[in-house]
């Protein structure tokens, strides 16, 4: 006998990459509105615990995946600092990475991509990655991702991830195009292209791809703005890196950046941008413009393995 649709719609709201701009307001905003997920795409800070123990505090249900900034030390040094340790025991199973959470008044689950990305064809410290996770290529990455959701309860996934997918764009303001140093090429993960081509090949539907890193407005052309939503076939692509996320507005109040998605029975039926002032009420809400992209997704060598670094 099959489910009934559901009448019920369900709320994950979005917060983009953070670099410390948080606020009591915003976690105000969280806690009132009361979404049924809370999603981090990362970047909360340099290794900032303190910033991550204000995001592990919060009383709803959240999701987190860190960023590049988040382990920036660990990088360096090719071994994870008591911080980046910290963090991880900090947030727990809230850190979702390689991990499955099932939303079930949303009829999907979420699945954590590969954490720190700095974007690009490299994991940029195959040491750390192994140390904490067992991974050390970016086709074992891929694997850990499909492994996670095969396990999903749900046959509609959102995939959290700190950087998109290659494969939306090689100019500076396509989705993850890179726009710094020499401008121009594809910024992608390669190992969450690699995922997605093969979840999907087990007739898996991944409804959305939520991520940052790339900021909204470009290094060159300095100012330009990026694309930031995109539609291929039945897959949502959003960008939440609004940087910095705390903006003043034109009367000179302080609104702080939210992107607020709406599921029933496992498809998004709203996205909007969300601005909250100092007190944490809502003040703005717009609903973007998505670009659609015509074609089926670009097919990755599943053999290709560079060796890690750049």
């Amino acid at each position: 006998m099959s489910a009934r649709p559901s009448e019920s719609v369900a709320t994950l709201t979005v917060v983009g990459d953070v670099h410390r701009w948080w606020r009591p307001a915003d976690a105000t905003f969280l806690e009132r509105s009361r979404p049924d997920l809370a999603l981090f795409v990362g970047d909360l800070g340099d290794e900032d615990v303190g910033i991550v123990r204000a995001i592990a505090s919060l009383q709803v249900p959240k999701a987190v995946i860190l960023g590049n900034h988040d382990a920036w030390q660990s990088f360096g040094r090719k071994t994870s600092t008591d911080k980046l340790r910290e963090s991880l025991d900090v947030l727990g199973d809230d850190h979702v990475a390689y991990a499955v959470r099932e939303v079930p008044a949303a009829g999907i689950s979420l699945i954590g991509a590969r954490p720190f990305s700095w974007g690009g064809q490299s994991l940029r410290s195959p040491e750390l990655y192994d140390e904490i996770y067992g991974i050390h290529t970016m086709r074992q990455s891929a694997a850990a991702i499909v492994d996670a959701a095969r396990n999903a309860q749900h046959r509609d996934l959102v995939i959290l991830a700190h950087n998109g997918p290659l494969g939306l764009g090689e100019r500076p303001d396509d989705m993850f195009g890179k726009d710094f140093g020499k401008p121009g090429g594809d910024w992608g993960d390669r190992d969450l292209a690699l995922a997605i081509q093969r979840i999907e090949g087990f007739g898996l539907r991944v409804r959305a791809v939520i991520a940052g890193h790339m900021h909204h407005r470009l290094v060159h052309p300095r100012g330009a703005l990026r694309t930031r939503f995109v539609r291929r076939g039945e897959t949502l692509f959003l960008n939440a890196a609004y940087v910095p996320r705390v903006q003043k507005a034109a009367n000179g109040d302080e609104l702080s950046h939210f992107l607020r998605t709406r599921w029933r029975d496992g498809h998004c039926v709203g996205v909007e941008e969300v601005w909250v002032d100092v007190h944490g009420d809502e003040r703005e809400a717009t609903t973007p413009t998505f670009v659609e992209l015509d074609g089926d997704a670009p097919a990755f060598d599943e053999a290709y393995e560079g060796d890690g670094h750049e």
